[in-house]
């Protein structure tokens, strides 16, 4: 937990990151299906209070 605590803002940036990855690579890709999958992913980041709906991360 300690290690959690201390590496909290590294964590967040690479949950930021790993996020935009995936949105470059689901608009790239021609199928709906993935578009879903990723909004379902920050749907449930936005209700952990990790991820705005705008994009931009949380402190």
């Amino acid at each position: 937990m300690d290690w959690i605590m201390q590496h909290w803002k590294d964590i967040l940036a690479i949950i930021g990151g790993v996020v935009t990855v995936c949105s470059i690579i689901v608009k790239l890709t021609p199928t709906q299906k993935d578009d879903g999958v990723l909004a379902k992913i920050i749907k449930i980041l936005s209700a952990l209070g990790l991820f705005n709906p705008d994009g931009s991360m949380t402190k």
